[in-house]
């Protein structure tokens, strides 16, 4: 055999030619001056030989890896192509495996590998493929099981896109600025958008010194857990923490219902015995905190049979924001003889707005000396309306931030789907926190109190043309719905109400400090 034939077969074999080498070993030590030599030959080889043989193991165990996630089924005679159907029904389930249900989305799919005699290969093959990149996962990212001792555990689905979001993130701030630990658990919605990752501006708060996300197989110890967004609970997810609370609450932000009409409510409903038996199974007795007067009057009202036995406390739950981060670096001067400008901002969907077309003319006059702007809404305008009015200016969603559009706009109008039943109203907080004065619909004077003129629809131009023409009434109005923010919905507000409830808080940082919230984050 040729050298250059011997180089290439210990290239393609180097673990046999390791081992057909070993015999030479004693030969090569026989010849060498000190006799501790060849034990040290003898230990190199053997070294050598150890690695090789682990790297191709890792290798074989890869490639394994590798087959069993995507197989090659060109191979396979048997072959048949999976319907829609099936491959939706496999991502649901491996959704559901990697996503909080995996004890029964794990007996489904080893249910469906393991089934030979019905359905096509391939679905036997994804099945095992998503069981083997599960398993993968969790080797990849295990960690050992943690105990935390915090203050406050808030278990929420942290994966929204909205108000909720907003809600924990200025209540985290807020513990934090009180010296707090707060323990996070993400609990999604199931079926619902259950593979989004959690929010960044959460994920940004999270440092495991004082904000800490917590996993299946850890436990918490707290004072007081925050149980927040029902709709999530309705399905207990199955890989989740311990919790040990003093005490639990659940915080309401939505209506059973979306919306409610003389003959009761309609549209995407979650059940209350459903989630009060699954909020008790995990977490004990617990406390329901309505967070304002119209998602109350709405239990009262519409559920009360099914809010028999159930603690539902008389105060409310309200949320937070920090004025200093809601105001505006510039405001709008109006000029002498310039137009006053009406402003709002929301989500884009119909039940935003008014649901007749000239209930939300009304509104939003486009009339000499007044000009109409929004942010966001543009295509629910063009569905209501058919087109954006003359005097009207529209701002998709998400083009500019809304304390920018905020700082933009003299006056605030908020009205909407006269059948929605609006759980808070965070938009006008926003805006009464930005030092804008606000007209609302009566709906809302309540959960404002002072802060806001309330009034009908075709009852707003007046109000905004003496707003237009008053500027000590308008400066009255900007400066009590700031005042309302403070006495209501301020960082102080929570931590007052979260020390009621055994949570032992440090003095907190004042809304009106130099230092916001927003700037310590």
């Amino acid at each position: 055999m040729h050298l250059r034939q011997i180089m290439r077969a210990v290239v393609r074999q180097p673990v046999w030619a390791a081992v057909a080498a070993a015999p030479l070993v004693p030969a090569l030590g026989a010849l060498a001056p000190d006799p501790r030599l060849p034990a040290g030959i003898a230990m190199t080889v053997l070294c050598l030989l150890a690695a090789a043989v682990y790297v191709r193991l890792q290798r074989s165990l890869a490639r394994t890896r590798t087959v069993a996630v995507a197989p090659d089924t060109a191979k396979s005679s048997r072959v048949v192509k999976l319907t829609e159907q099936k491959r939706r029904m496999l991502e649901r389930w491996e959704t559901r495996l990697n996503h909080g249900w995996s004890a029964t989305a794990g007996a489904r799919l080893a249910a469906i590998a393991a089934d030979s005699e019905k359905g096509p290969r391939d679905t036997q093959i994804q099945a095992l493929a998503a069981l083997c990149g599960h398993r993968a996962a969790v080797v990849r990212d295990r960690r050992p099981a943690r105990t935390l001792r915090v203050d406050i555990a808030i278990a929420s689905t942290l994966n929204l896109r909205g108000g909720t979001t907003s809600a924990n993130e200025a209540e985290i701030l807020a513990y934090l600025s009180a010296g707090l630990t707060v323990a996070l658990v993400h609990h999604p919605v199931k079926e619902r958008a259950m593979a989004r990752p959690v929010d960044p501006k959460l994920l940004a708060l999270i440092d495991d010194e004082r904000v800490f996300l917590v996993r299946a197989g850890d436990t918490v110890h707290c004072d007081l857990a925050i149980v927040r967004f029902p709709v999530a609970f309705e399905h207990l997810m199955e890989d989740r923490p311990r919790i040990e609370a003093a005490r639990t609450v659940l915080l309401v932000n939505q209506t059973p219902f979306e919306e409610y009409g003389p003959t009761g409510g309609y549209g995407t409903a979650w059940s209350i015995r459903d989630v009060h038996r699954n909020v008790t199974e995990w977490l004990g007795a617990h406390t329901w905190y309505a967070i304002g007067p119209a998602v109350r009057d709405v239990l009262r009202a519409h559920h009360a049979e099914e809010m028999a036995g159930i603690d539902l406390a008389d105060d409310f739950w309200y949320e937070t924001i920090d004025v200093a981060a809601w105001t505006p670096q510039e405001h709008r001067v109006r000029a002498a003889g310039d137009p006053i400008r009406i402003g709002r901002h929301s989500r884009d969907h119909v039940t935003k707005f008014p649901n007749m077309a000239k209930r939300l003319r009304a509104a939003y006059p486009a009339a000499p000396g007044i000009e109409v702007h929004m942010l966001g809404g543009h295509d629910a305008l063009h569905r209501i309306l058919g087109a954006i009015p003359p005097g009207w200016t529209s701002h998709p969603f998400g083009t500019m931030s809304a304390v920018d559009f905020l700082g933009g706009v003299d006056v605030y109008a908020y009205f909407i789907d006269e059948n929605l039943a609006e759980a808070f109203g965070r938009a006008p907080l926003e805006a009464m926190a930005a030092g804008v004065p606000c007209i609302l619909s009566p709906d809302f004077a309540e959960l404002f109190g002072d802060g806001a003129i309330y009034c009908e629809a075709d009852e707003v131009e007046a109000h905004v043309r003496r707003l237009a023409a008053d500027p000590l009434h308008y400066a009255e109005r900007a400066a009590a719905g700031r005042r309302v923010v403070h006495e209501r919905f301020s960082p102080d507000a929570l931590l007052h109400r979260v020390h009621g409830l055994g949570v032992a808080t440090a003095a907190p940082i004042r809304t009106d400090d130099l230092l916001s919230l927003e700037g310590a984050r």
